[in-house]
């Protein structure tokens, strides 16, 4: 009688915890997050992720712009004519298949990624906080990692040229 108890409290805790881990399952890919996924409009990823993202009111910034995610925080997404086309984390919260997240050490992401990498000087200081880019088997897609101090400070993961901009959409 006791383990027939015991089991049902452990169904009980896990279906009431799941949703907690869905959260903190996502996983950075070159194709998006989570749910999120490159190519999504707007619409799918409001569906998607249980939010309302907005696009800017002036049409000219309708073309690229960026939404944060109030519900994931340390998440924003680019759109480029109402489509994502890049994930940006800025949290520590998310980490990707090997397990790289924003504070690890460059020496750690060279490691855990090797060859795959292409290791570049950052335009703005060189090769002090250089830039790890790694590209999808396809070549559409590619994550990068930027540092500063040697660490992750941020990770962009989508299609190829989004991935490649340096302030925003340029």
């Amino acid at each position: 009688m006791i383990s027939r108890r015991v089991g049902f409290v452990c169904v009980l805790f896990i279906i009431a915890f799941a949703p907690c881990r869905a959260d903190s399952a996502w996983v950075i890919r070159f194709d998006g997050i989570g749910p999120a996924m490159v190519g999504m409009s707007v619409s799918q990823l409001d569906t998607a992720l249980h939010e309302s993202f907005s696009p800017p009111r002036d049409k000219d910034e309708q073309l690229c712009y960026s939404v944060d995610s109030p519900k994931h925080p340390g998440v924003s997404f680019m759109l480029e004519n109402a489509h994502i086309t890049r994930v940006d984390v800025d949290g520590s919260a998310m980490a990707t298949a090997e397990g790289i997240r924003v504070g690890d050490t460059e020496a750690r992401v060279k490691q855990v990624y090797g060859s795959r990498l292409k290791v570049e000087p950052n335009a703005y200081s060189g090769s002090a906080d250089p830039v790890l880019t790694m590209r999808s088997a396809d070549g559409r897609y590619g994550i990068r990692f930027i540092t500063k101090k040697r660490k992750v400070r941020l990770i962009y993961a989508g299609r190829w040229q989004s991935i490649q901009y340096i302030e925003g959409c340029e």
